[in-house]
């Protein structure tokens, strides 16, 4: 799984902290947002939303049937990604709006702000 994320990125968005935000479909009915609750590998999350909980795995879309979950990142020109595999430090994506990195491309990842060609800034609640 390589370096796991950090425990304060997990956990309710509606706390104190920068948790990492998700949007999530955990139970066939519709995706909503919602936050980590612990990490089953590079790729597979366990995710709460309003609907309910769920063990999901990573789309690089968003998510639309159960059992999928999407994390989004922003380059430091506003354009964003979609999260295909996530580490503690890194992450790989593919492009929606941004042009900064192709796809496929291993990206440093932070919570404060994003550097031209250098790194982007995961959506946190």
């Amino acid at each position: 799984m390589g370096r796991p994320l950090n425990k304060r990125n997990l956990g309710d968005t509606a706390g104190s902290g920068s948790q990492i935000q998700v949007s999530a479909d955990v139970d066939g009915n519709g995706a909503a947002n919602g936050y980590i609750i612990a990490q089953k590998g590079s790729k597979r999350f366990k995710v709460e939303t309003a609907a309910g909980v769920a063990v999901c795995g990573i789309v690089t879309a968003a998510a639309a049937a159960a059992g999928e979950v999407s994390i989004t990142m922003t380059d430091s020109a506003g354009g964003t990604y979609y999260v295909s595999k996530i580490s503690g430090r890194t992450c790989s994506m593919v492009a929606n709006t941004g042009a900064q990195f192709s796809d496929g491309t291993k990206v440093a990842w932070n919570r404060s702000g994003a550097v031209l060609n250098e790194s982007v800034i995961v959506t946190v609640a």
